[in-house]
């Protein structure tokens, strides 16, 4: 179709208004016809005041465009009409629609950067009339956001930075001037929406401006002193408008939060950190702003809700950059009334009153304050000095305001979004929690410890309780290792007592993941009341599984893994938990259940786990060997063997969950195998039943090790046979244990590996993007037959399907999945160091392959593999040869990039033998070459990455 303004206008039209269907093919053709070179033209058509408002839009949007994209276009003769155009569109605009308006001026301010912001003042002079003014400060506040976001080629951006610093200055001065109206009297009447409206676009443009270039903002052209005039211009700004409105919302609230997000730039941008005497007066105009604020709204279900989020968002932001000042400040004898003024509002910010998220949305923003200040306190120590007592008060509060603020609401039930919106908010208390007990150490339980009691006077309400523990779960990966303080033992057996005793379904949880958490702590007291505690806490775990299933499962078979002793003497009692109806109730919950029975019998004394693992053994082997029968039943209907399939399934998972724990125990594993083996036989023949057999072999074989050799034909036997009716990455993971325990002792290994690979790769090969785990299982198997010499007498078994294997993986190596292509590129990296003699034939057609992946065929981010595969290349004993016999004529045959770049890789390549990190340079570097890439600020960030991380 002819891009007609007709044809044009029609497709807008079809785009806003027509079927889906319709309304994708239109999209598509709209966007080709922003590429076109005719849009140049019929953009200006398109704009006409007569055009609807979608159209003017789409003018607008594909101006914007054709800037951006086909800047080339434009002869240079061409840039000041251009222009002249854009100018007159802007003023034309002026009244709106405001969205067409906005669209020409970020069109006028990509105009800007693409010629360097040269002589910006003159460009924009047309705008500078009065009746201008809003347009010129939009145009302005563009400017700066266009250039964080526009790709841009090294030399353009670094003159724009120049050009735009050098501008900076004048801009902000200009900004201060408009605000200046601020400092009128009013204190006999509001602003007027005019003037609240002027402070609005002054504040958002001085914001764009100080936040010129993101993290280059270091070489700001002002220092933070500088700036201080302007942030007390938007500090007067929101004290003007919150004075005069009751609740601040509308334009007001749209201008108090463009006036901070303002000071948060200002505060934070280029060296700001450097100026700790001006920064230490930033801080305290914060807190002079902030606190009377707070003192009237900090109330749940606050009318200012949003403008306290904002005032909250500003005073963390700046805090954190200044933490140091802050943190001298509170230290300082005489302290700052400052910094202390400001730390207590921002502890008060993390106690809005209130539950989170039904009466306020504002104490889930201080949160990673806390990381920042307990940081830089521990960093400001010097040797041994220990934490000033200043801090230890204000941490012990705040942990007491977290227990608070953790609290659920009882009073009503919440939404599911309100739900998942509190359990967040809870993991990041239980982050912060850590925090505290670096400042506080082992304080920290006598903290909790007495939330929990009542000790500090506090009211002992069930749900202040249950938020107790949740604080108090949240330290289970901080107990001391050589120590066992009293107040965490009180605390544990506080929850023990309420996992015995509770029947709120939320406290109960809580207190179980209590327990479960703290099991290895538990398990490591050798003493004899760490050994009753371990008992009290596996009886309150196995006790409360009618209450709360899901959470007494998990926390026991946590214990039972981690307290051995203790889970020994209750194993006959956690075997038949397993068995209960409860037990069945929920096939995850009984997996757990198995798993915890499986850890107790492996604890045991060999003469009572034996019978009872053989019981529990033959009651999974029944249930399997069912569902099984069937299956495998020609006459049963779909339905019944579809349904049996997933219960076979749930019961191999709880197969495995026994044998899981029975690795220290391996004579039992083998007698648990073996009754379990009659059931199996059938299984291997049906693919609905092949990956659970394979999940149960893999678990077996991983607890037996050495010791499954008695039996290692049978599984054998199972696992060829399960991999003639579907191969699937479990199963390659009992072949590579199988290999690797089994050794060169077990001679039937190579023929197993070679049936199952031979198998796999040619299921892989009939459509290898389709099965993306099945390659990386494949590869990541025989990488381990080269690398290990434990499987090494499997190799030669493979050799007549290396060709076939070799071309496979040059293919797998193309693929987007990430796993598959690099599992691929390690298995050639390990055989060009294992045979570099079985590679040499196909050296050519690898060099080839990973030359087109370099050059764009594969992702970005898949270079890593790439390189390390090319490193192995270079480092191989080849007979007779050298990777540049193969690399230079696929260099020479390559259509990009300029031979310069592949001159300079090539030598590069073959000078580099040993450095992995120097290999993915050159690589990184090359790639970004072959995909035009090179001089664009994402190959600048790319490369500074990568020197970074080096």
């Amino acid at each position: 179709m002819e891009y007609t303004v007709q044809n044009l206008e029609y497709a807008v039209s079809v785009f806003y208004n027509g079927e889906q269907a319709e309304r994708a093919n239109a999209h598509s053709w709209l966007t080709e016809a922003q590429r076109v070179p005719e849009a140049w033209n019929f953009v200006w058509e398109l704009l006409q005041p007569s055009k609807n408002t979608e159209v003017q839009f789409y003018a607008a949007t594909t101006l914007h465009t054709k800037i951006l994209r086909c800047w080339n276009e434009v002869p240079p003769e061409s840039y000041e009409e251009l222009k002249q155009k854009l100018l007159q569109a802007v003023v034309n605009y002026s009244m709106g629609p405001k969205i067409v308006t906005n669209r020409l001026c970020i069109s006028l301010a990509a105009f800007i950067l693409q010629q360097g912001s040269e002589d910006l003042a003159a460009v924009l002079s047309p705008l500078s009339t009065a009746e201008n003014t809003s347009l010129l400060l939009e145009v302005l506040t563009v400017i700066p956001e266009e250039y964080n976001s526009m790709t841009m080629g090294t030399i353009l951006r670094r003159k724009n930075r120049a050009a735009l610093q050098q501008a900076s200055t004048m801009v902000l001065d200009d900004m201060l001037r408009y605000l200046q109206t601020v400092y009128n009297d009013y204190s006999k009447e509001p602003p007027s929406d005019e003037v609240v409206q002027a402070w609005l676009a002054a504040a958002t443009c001085a914001g764009s401006w100080l936040a010129l270039g993101g993290e280059e903002g270091a070489d700001t052209p002002s220092t933070l002193a500088e700036r201080t005039p302007l942030c007390r211009a938007l500090f007067t700004v929101v004290h003007v408008l919150y004075t005069w409105n009751e609740c601040v919302c509308g334009l007001a609230l749209e201008a108090c939060e463009a006036c901070l997000n303002a000071v948060r730039a200002a505060g934070v941008v280029g060296d700001a950190a450097r100026h700790e005497h001006t920064a230490a007066l930033l801080l305290a105009d914060l807190a002079a702003l902030a606190d009377p604020l707070l003192a009237a709204h900090n109330v749940p279900n606050s009318i200012n809700e949003e403008l306290l989020s904002a005032v909250i968002t500003c005073c963390v932001a700046v805090t954190e950059c200044h933490a140091r000042v802050l943190v001298a400040g509170v230290q300082a004898e005489p302290a700052d009334a400052a910094a202390r003024r400001l730390l207590r509002l921002l502890l008060a910010a993390q106690a809005a009153p209130g539950h989170y998220p039904l009466h306020e949305t504002r104490s889930n923003l201080v949160f990673g304050l806390w990381y920042t200040l307990q940081d830089e306190i521990l960093h400001m120590r010097r040797g041994d000095e220990k934490v000033h007592p200043v801090w230890k008060e204000v941490f012990t509060q705040l942990l007491l305001t977290l227990i608070t603020k953790a609290e659920a609401p009882t009073e009503q039930t919440l939404s599911r979004d309100d739900e998942e919106q509190l359990r967040c908010y809870r993991q990041d208390i239980g982050d912060t929690v850590l925090y505290c007990h670096g400042i506080l150490g082992v304080a920290c339980w006598q903290v909790v410890e007495g939330a929990l009691s009542g000790a500090r006077g506090e009211a002992r309400g069930e749900a202040r309780r249950e938020a107790a523990l949740h604080v108090f779960q949240a330290l289970a990966d901080t107990p001391p290792a050589d120590a066992a303080p009293a107040a965490l033992l009180r605390a544990l057996h506080h929850a023990v007592h309420v996992a015995n005793t509770a029947h709120n379904k939320r406290m109960l949880t809580t207190a179980l993941d209590c327990l479960g958490s703290y099991a290895a702590w538990v398990g490591s007291l050798q003493t004899e009341e760490g050994e009753e505690l371990a008992s009290a806490c596996v009886r309150a775990a196995g006790g409360a599984l009618a209450r709360a299933p899901a959470a007494a499962a998990l926390a026991l078979r946590k214990l039972c893994d981690d307290c051995p002793a203790a889970a020994a003497e209750l194993a006959e009692d956690i075997v038949r938990a397993a068995q209960s109806p409860e037990g069945r109730s929920d096939a995850w919950v009984r997996r757990q259940l198995i798993s915890a029975a499986g850890a107790a019998l492996a604890a045991g004394a060999p003469a009572s786990a034996a019978p009872a693992a053989l019981h529990l053994a033959q009651t999974l082997h029944d249930e399997l060997a069912a569902h099984v029968e069937v299956v495998c039943d020609k006459g049963a209907q779909p339905a019944a063997a579809s349904r049996a399939a997933v219960e076979a399934d749930r019961a191999a998972k709880c197969v495995a969950a026994l044998l899981s724990p029975l690795g220290a125990r391996p004579a039992l594993a083998a007698q648990l195998l073996r009754a379990l083996l009659p059931a199996l036989a059938p299984m291997p023949h049906h693919a609905a039943l092949a990956d659970p057999m394979f999940q149960i072999l893999k678990q077996a074989v991983s607890a037996l090790m050495v010791d499954c050799l008695p039996m290692v034909n049978e599984i054998a036997q199972l696992t060829v046979s399960g991999f003639e009716t579907l191969p699937c990455p479990v199963g390659l993971d009992v072949v590579k244990y199988l290999l690797v325990y089994g050794g060169a002792a077990w001679a039937g290994g190579a023929g197993l590996a070679r049936a199952c690979v031979a198998r796999t790769a040619r299921r892989v090969a009939a459509e290898p993007a389709a099965r993306p785990d099945l390659v990386d299982a494949l590869y990541s198997l025989l990488a381990t037959v080269a690398k290990k010499k434990a499987a090494h007498h499997a190799m030669e078994a493979l050799d007549d399907l290396f060709p076939e294997l070799i071309d496979l993986a040059c293919t797998c190596m193309k693929l987007p999945e990430p796993q598959a292509s690099r599992a691929a590129c390690g298995w050639l990296a390990a055989l060009a160091a294992a045979r570099a003699d079985a590679l040499q034939p196909h050296a050519r057609d690898i060099v080839d392959a990973l030359l087109r992946c370099i050059g764009g065929l594969t992702p970005r981010n898949h270079i890593e593999p790439l390189a390390v595969l090319l490193l192995a290349l270079n480092k191989a004993a080849w007979r007779g040869a050298e990777l540049g016999a193969w690399l230079r004529p696929a260099l020479a045959a390559a259509a990009a990039p300029a031979p310069h770049h592949r001159d300079a890789f090539l030598a590069a390549v073959l000078r580099e033998k040993n450095s992995k990190r120097r290999m993915l340079e050159i690589v990184q570097e090359f790639s970004l070459a072959c995909r035009g890439l090179i001089g664009t600020e994402y190959a600048r960030q790319t490369m500074a990455s990568k020197q970074l991380v080096a």
